[in-house]
This record gives C-alpha cells, sequence and structure tokens, in this order.
C-alpha cells in the first residue's frame, strides 16, 4: 500500500498502510505496481465505478504512475460530463506519495466540474496522478491529460503611466507565479516616497487578484494585495497605499481562482491628505457622528485616516469613551498638546463589541484633552459614532 503525507500541500497526513480500516475514509489505497502509466502528452480515457477504490472523504479514484525531471513544468487536465472531478499529484518516495498539488475546478475558470494543475516539478523521480471524484457519490467516465505547459511568451513587464488605463489579456502564454501556479501580466511604475495612489483592476471575464510589489534580489515581494476592494463585491479589484520609498514598483495582475480573458488597468494618483485639523468640541453624554475618508490626516505610523475631537476635563476625572462603526474596525486614543506634539494618555483597540472601542481613563490634570478617532487598519474609511461618559455625572 502507499502512505500519502499531506505535509507538501499543508493537509494532515494521511495513513494508508495496510493496518487503516477501509472504512475509515482517511486516505487512498492502492499498490504503485498496478497504477497504469501516463506520458507527458498523453490523453486518457477512464471510468470511475463502484469496485475503484476511494478516500480522503472523497469518491472512486484511478491512478496513474508517470516519471518527470525536476524543474519541468506540467499540466494535468481532467474533465467529466457527469460529476465534479478532483485532481492530485505527488512524488512517490519507495510506499509513500508527498503531494505536490491538487486540484477541484481550475480547469473551468474556478466553476464547473472540471479539474486543472499547472506545476512545476520538485525533482527528478516518479509520480503520481490520482484522478477522482470530489463527491463520495461521484461515479461515470471521464477524460484525463498530462502536457507539458506553455511555454511563457507575453511574461515581459509593460509600463504603465499615471492617469493612462490599459487593456491586457490573461492567457496560458503570461509568465505562472510561483506561489499559486496563477498566470500573471506585469506593470511597472515609478513612484516617490508618500506619494498616494490607487489601482484598479476590473474585469468581465474572471474575478481579478491584483498585487503591488517590488523587486527584490530576483524575487517579487508583495506590498499590497486585494480581491474585490473596488466596490467590495463582484470580481473587481482596487489597492489603495501610500508609498514609503522612492523606487520602481511592480503591479501584477491575475485571475483569481483559475481563468483568462480580458481586462483594464488603471494606475491613478490620489491628492495628498489634509494635514490634522482642528479638533471638534465634544461634550460628555451627547453621541457624535463622524465621517473618515481619504481626504482625513494619515498617521505616519501605519497609514490611518483620524478625527481629532475636544474634551475639557478635570484631574481625576473618570472618562469612558467608546467608538462605534459598521464599516470598519475602530481605534481611540487620548492625550494632550504639548508644545504642539501629541503626548498620549491612554488609548485602545477593542473592549467593545465586535470590532468596536470602549476605552476606560482617568484624567491625571485639569485641560483641554485631544481624542483621535481612528481605524485599526490603513486606510479604512467609513461612518462612526463617538460618545464620552464621564463620572462627574453619575
Amino acid at each position: 500500500m502507499i502512505k500519502i503525507q499531506r505535509g507538501a500541500a499543508g493537509v494532515a497526513a494521511a495513513c494508508l498502510m495496510a493496518a487503516c480500516a477501509p472504512s475509515a475514509g482517511a486516505g487512498l489505497q492502492m499498490q504503485p505496481g498496478t497504477a497504469p502509466p501516463i506520458r507527458v502528452g498523453q490523453t486518457v480515457q477512464g471510468t470511475l465505478a463502484d469496485t475503484d477504490p476511494s478516500g480522503l472523504e472523497r469518491g472512486p479514484f484511478d491512478a496513474y504512475r508517470f516519471d518527470a525531471t525536476a524543474g519541468q513544468q506540467l499540466v494535468a487536465t481532467m474533465e467529466s460530463d457527469t460529476f465534479d472531478t478532483y485532481l492530485t499529484v505527488g512524488r512517490l518516495y519507495g510506499p509513500v506519495m508527498d503531494v505536490v498539488d491538487s486540484d477541484d475546478d481550475g480547469g473551468s475558470g474556478g466553476e464547473g466540474t472540471n479539474s486543472q494543475m499547472r506545476f512545476t516539478v520538485p525533482a527528478t523521480g516518479a509520480y503520481v496522478l490520482i484522478a477522482q471524484s470530489f463527491a463520495e457519490e461521484g461515479r461515470g467516465a471521464y477524460t484525463l491529460s498530462l502536457n507539458q505547459a506553455p511555454a511563457p511568451t507575453t511574461g515581459a513587464s509593460q509600463a504603465i503611466t499615471l492617469g493612462q488605463p490599459v487593456t491586457g489579456e490573461i492567457a496560458e502564454t503570461d509568465n505562472v507565479a510561483d506561489e499559486d501556479d496563477a498566470f500573471y501580466d506585469a506593470y511597472t511604475f515609478a513612484g516617490r516616497a508618500g506619494q498616494r495612489i490607487a489601482i484598479t483592476l476590473e474585469s468581465e471575464d474572471f474575478d481579478t487578484y491584483l498585487r503591488v510589489g517590488r523587486m527584490e534580489g530576483g524575487s517579487f515581494e508583495e506590498l499590497e494585495s486585494d480581491d474585490d476592494g473596488a466596490g467590495g463585491q463582484g470580481t473587481n479589484s482596487m489597492v489603495r497605499m501610500t508609498l514609503e520609498e522612492d523606487g520602481q514598483y511592480v503591479i501584477r495582475v491575475s485571475p483569481l481562482g483559475g481563468g483568462e480573458g480580458a481586462y483594464t488597468l488603471r494606475l491613478e494618483e490620489r491628492a495628498a491628505a489634509r494635514g490634522p485639523q482642528p479638533a471638534q468640541p465634544l461634550q460628555a453624554g451627547v453621541r457624535a457622528q463622524g465621517v473618515l475618508d481619504e481626504d482625513d490626516p494619515v498617521l505616519e505610523s501605519d497609514n490611518s485616516y483620524y478625527d481629532l475631537w475636544s474634551y475639557q476635563g478635570r484631574e481625576g476625572e473618570a472618562l469612558t469613551i467608546q467608538m462605534m462603526s459598521e464599516d470598519f474596525d475602530t481605534y481611540v486614543a487620548i492625550g494632550r498638546m504639548v508644545n504642539g506634539e501629541w503626548e498620549e494618555v491612554a488609548s485602545m483597540d477593542d473592549g467593545g463589541e465586535g470590532t468596536n472601542t470602549l476605552l476606560e481613563v482617568t484624567l491625571p490634570a485639569t485641560g483641554e484633552y485631544v481624542i483621535r478617532a481612528n481605524s485599526f487598519g490603513a486606510e479604512e474609511t467609513g461612518s462612526y459614532t463617538l460618545l464620552v461618559e464621564t463620572s462627574r455625572d453619575r
């Protein structure tokens, strides 16, 4: 029997030795010597039936053995009109198989019942391709193919200019990301420290995924990413960020969960954030309404927007400050301005229900205090309510 270890895919190991109970459904049992061969460039027809083995809480499977060379880029595709397919590829170490990759619906653009894996062979040796039904009850005919992946021909980075939308297309001739085997197009632009930008990716053909980063030592180092920030729903993406240093930046455009097709990419410069505004007076027991938006000042420490509110306090006065929002995770700080510099007295992230904040503080001196209402995360926006309650009224 073969013991399949899921360590390479981040899944718990499954016991497949003869000592395992067949009814446990813990893994896949098979004799490695009986697995029929499949060659790179070959397509085979098969049928999953009640007589086939099954496991991993999925349906029956057929196993095919092939030899591969380190660095080889391959594509395995499984298609069926009668059941939802599931593909697994693993490397054989005698009676042990380490999973290299697996897929449920990559052959359907993230939808449908077909599977496709594009993978790079990690080491020269023997491998097993497992063609399986995703559901326990799946049965029927299928087509399985193993091919050399198309060589990238459109992978060179292109320059993108502020304010000038570009159109492109994700195709099998694009480069492939090492971390998720997804096709991508790359764009570069020169940025400067403190520059505020917005990048939007739109497509009617696939669910978009947007990544922004820099090349470090020949490798892409991600700084920001987004799946559905363009409106928070649908298939479009948006990244808003403030650049931390001068230099060349890289935008990667790719589909989320597979797919190909046309897209539009926009790079725009956002207006500079406003400097700190005069604090608005706040009275105890009165709910104040506020909004954090892109025009608000930004904390240099974490790029979060904030509003300032003022409160006249007394030495020894106990305050309870609540900040509530349905749009973002709130954060509250209270302090004093000393010689034009902020000196914090207390701060709090949570304490309230969910993502709301409840801060309790005893004021150390009589005078004007400044309450800073902002978000816990960078560049989060939305409306909020601020309420101060005092021991003077208790």
